[in-house]
């Protein structure tokens, strides 16, 4: 959504943009969606490698100015084949936190390759969404300069605040990862039960975790209490923004955070993980309460506040919403584009 939302304006505006994507089950190998022409190839072992060895060929057939890499987790080297302009696109990088989601293994490959970015990148043009990212790109030789901060931006048309009574329920949103934290929230909820019993958790996304979630929700004999709603749409992730009485942010790390922003727009108040990325979209007691790093006893203890405290929940509301309003999904484009244009001239 996030590259949609960034790149499908450009085309608008005479711009010719190309995305070359991974193949999943049942896909096009080529369409176009609202001016961007989309081919599909590989698969999750495969794409990186194709990339490697087509990327060349891909920049003269369709005569690029820039080429755009979206890293994450493993890189697709580009600067080894490609010496023209080119912007790296990061929402975060996994550090040590990679250990806790995958085993061993295959957490040491990411983290491997991920060091090897200072290695490879080291004088290329990055854009990320948070001083988080641009501390860690820093840490392994991203020059200052060439480091550039360009937050996410927000549909404010689609994401307002509602009409109708707040509900006694908490939401948590994302893909079901086990680093997104969903298991935290559900400890979240088992202690504050006892004090509040009309209180529920509703849990929005699909992931690899699913299974493990509802095995976790059963041991702790939360399931009459805890709906998982799998994937939805837009329209009905917004009405529950509207009515959640908090939104519970419990990743262990994020590239940004948009759903922050998004449940601010909405005037739903937040509790977010001190984490990178979160402790940026979420300003801790004024838009939003952040608490310790993965501490469940924190963290429920800042939902009771807010459930408790209507003018810290009243202030919160209002703070979150200006903080919302300053984003836009029209406003990162323009920077994107700007930051294009700079690396253009300045590789010529």
């Amino acid at each position: 959504m996030r590259l949609h939302k960034i790149y499908a304006p450009l085309t608008q505006q005479g711009h010719e943009v190309v995305l070359y994507s991974c193949a999943f089950p049942g896909s096009k190998k080529e369409e176009q969606i609202d001016g961007i022409k989309v081919y599909r190839l590989g698969n999750d072992f495969t794409f990186v490698p194709l990339c490697m060895l087509n990327l060349k060929k891909w920049v003269k057939r369709h005569q690029s100015d820039i080429v755009v890499e979206e890293l994450n987790k493993l890189p697709f080297y580009s600067p080894i084949v490609y010496k023209g302009p080119l912007m790296v696109q990061m929402a975060h990088l996994w550090r040590n936190s990679i250990f806790k989601e995958a085993f061993f293994p295959v957490a040491f490959v990411v983290w491997f390759f991920e060091q090897t970015i200072g290695w490879f990148y080291k004088n290329c043009w990055f854009s990320c969404y948070s001083t988080c990212t641009q501390r860690d790109l820093k840490l392994l030789g991203a020059k200052s300069e060439r480091n550039r901060l360009i937050y996410c931006g927000a549909d404010l048309s689609a994401y307002t605040p509602g009409t109708v009574e707040r509900e006694p329920f908490i939401l948590w949103i994302s893909r079901l990862q086990k680093y997104k934290g969903p298991t935290d929230a559900v400890e979240v909820l088992e202690k504050l039960a006892p004090d509040f019993p009309e209180l529920k958790l509703v849990i929005v996304g699909s992931g690899p975790f699913k299974e493990k979630l509802n095995a976790f929700i059963a041991e702790k004999g939360m399931q009459e209490k805890v709906t998982l709603t799998g994937f939805i749409s837009e329209t009905e992730k917004i009405d529950l923004l509207q009515r959640a009485a908090i939104h519970l942010q419990s990743s262990y790390k994020e590239g940004w955070g948009l759903s922050v922003i998004e449940a601010n727009a909405c005037g739903c108040p937040v509790v977010a993980n001190d984490t990178t990325g979160l402790r940026d979209s979420c300003r801790d007691n004024e838009t939003g309460l952040l608490y310790k790093h993965c501490d469940i006893d924190d963290a429920a203890s800042k939902v009771r506040q807010i459930l408790t405290d209507e003018p810290l929940r009243d202030r919160l509301v209002k703070k979150g919403q200006d903080w919302a309003k300053t984003f836009s999904w029209e406003r990162n484009s323009r920077e994107i584009i700007d930051y294009l244009q700079e690396i253009i001239d300045e590789k010529r």
